[in-house]
């Protein structure tokens, strides 16, 4: 019991400090703002995706490529608007932060060198959709840093007695236009993108690994069973999966990469949301404290959509110490078994984008690969999880139970007194 309340005592206190401190940087920020704005696109590519796949079922439904293409197709260009964007609203710089969102967007298509055919803009649309997003980041992040620093300082004094619109106008033309300008130098005779990818590369190897894969989700796991959000590692995550899920979705290749949204989320990792905690509401449901089954069953219809906060701060996983244990050790098995599964071939690898995670599941296991050796195994993954959560459930159950009979008993005393 020391250990345990030593364990809690560090995640509610230095560990979650740590960890707010981080997550309010304005760069982490800008980058949880941007993926969490853009979701609406990705979803929007994603559904266009998925009546593409049941035309391989029916043939004459549209082709809905073309909205593919024109939400998630463009994620490149939203980041590179919306991160300095929101460096520059951390800042304070209100004024400031539509311009440079606009300078960047123009930067990002300057860097991507595009060439004037018969009269035609023509442009790598990999470098504006998911093959750019490694040059948005790092470009945004740079240039919200840069025009942070500029108009702090700016060219006017503080108490200039022109329009503060004005000032906003002249300051800004002069590294706007060096900005482009060097951006133009740079696109015309370095290929940025082929470049950082090849830095990043080691990276993206690292988080394709056994190990990269199971160590993005325990992070995340951790950091929401001690109350903290998953956003924390959700930028490095998400940039990881989309990319990799581009490159299974690509024309002409068998699909080779595991760390993917639509494997993780809407198939194998999350049964029930983060933590597959849709078999512990099920434990939740038929406990025999009061208090632990009402909560399951107002939970169950959210743990069906994946939706697991009722869960998680209902029973609660977060910050206890036994429930925490045995979040932790589902965060490692399931992920592992998952993992090997894939490398070995015995389920296909999802091959269409297709970020739905509000699906319920295996409904959604099955939408992702078409394959349905995949309902086999999250039946298994199902069962294995109950299994594992069983033994800390009743170890938690106990305490409820006894809990609640000390508080009944004090009730018959109070009413017989």
């Amino acid at each position: 019991m020391k250990f345990y309340t030593k364990l809690q005592d560090w995640l509610a206190g230095p560990f979650s400090q740590k960890m707010q401190k981080f997550m309010q940087n304005p760069y982490m920020h800008a980058l949880q703002v941007c993926f969490t704005i853009i979701l609406p696109m990705i979803m929007v590519g994603s559904l266009a995706s998925l009546v593409n796949t049941f035309r391989n079922f029916a043939p004459w439904l549209p082709d809905l490529s073309l909205i593919n293409s024109f939400s998630f197709g463009l994620i490149s260009i939203f980041m590179a608007f919306l991160i300095p964007y929101t460096i520059m609203e951390s800042k304070k710089l209100q004024k400031q932060k539509m311009i440079t969102g606009f300078a960047s967007v123009s930067a990002l298509i300057a860097l991507a060198n595009p060439q004037y055919v018969d009269g035609n803009l023509v442009i790598n649309s990999g470098y504006v959709g998911t093959g750019g997003m490694t040059v948005a980041m790092v470009m945004g992040l740079v240039i919200g840093w840069l025009f942070s620093a500029y108009f702090k300082h700016g060219l006017f004094k503080k108490n200039s007695s022109l329009p503060s619109v004005v000032v906003v106008w002249f300051e800004s033309i002069l590294i706007i236009f060096v900005l482009i300008l060097v951006c133009i130098i740079i696109g015309q005779n370095v290929d940025l993108f082929s470049l950082l990818e090849k830095v990043f590369s080691p990276l993206a190897a690292i988080g394709n690994t056994y190990l990269g894969f199971l160590l993005f989700y325990m992070i995340m796991a951790l950091c929401y069973c001690c109350g903290l959000s998953a956003w924390t590692v959700w930028p490095i995550v998400c940039a990881l999966y989309l990319t990799n899920i581009a490159a299974n979705a690509a024309a002409g290749q068998a699909p080779i990469y595991i760390a993917t949204d639509e494997l993780v989320f809407m198939g194998w990792c999350c049964l029930g949301g983060l933590g597959c905690t849709l078999p512990l509401n099920i434990l939740m449901i038929r406990s025999r404290s009061k208090k632990i089954s009402t909560i399951g069953k107002a939970a169950i219809a959210s743990s069906i959509f994946n939706i697991n906060e009722p869960v998680m701060y209902g029973l609660p996983v977060v910050l206890n110490p036994v429930m925490m244990l045995g979040y932790m050790t589902v965060s490692f098995v399931v992920p592992t078994i998952t993992y090997i599964v894939f490398k070995l071939g015995l389920v296909s690898i999802p091959a269409v984008a297709m970020m739905m995670n509000f699906l319920p599941q295996p409904i959604s296991t099955f939408m992702v690969n078409s394959d349905f050796r995949g309902i086999i195994l999250w039946a298994v993954l199902f069962v294995l999880t109950y299994l594992i959560y069983l033994p800390f459930f009743k170890v938690y159950e106990k305490q409820e139970l006894e809990s609640e009979q000390e508080v009944n008993a004090l009730r018959k005393e109070e009413k017989n007194g």
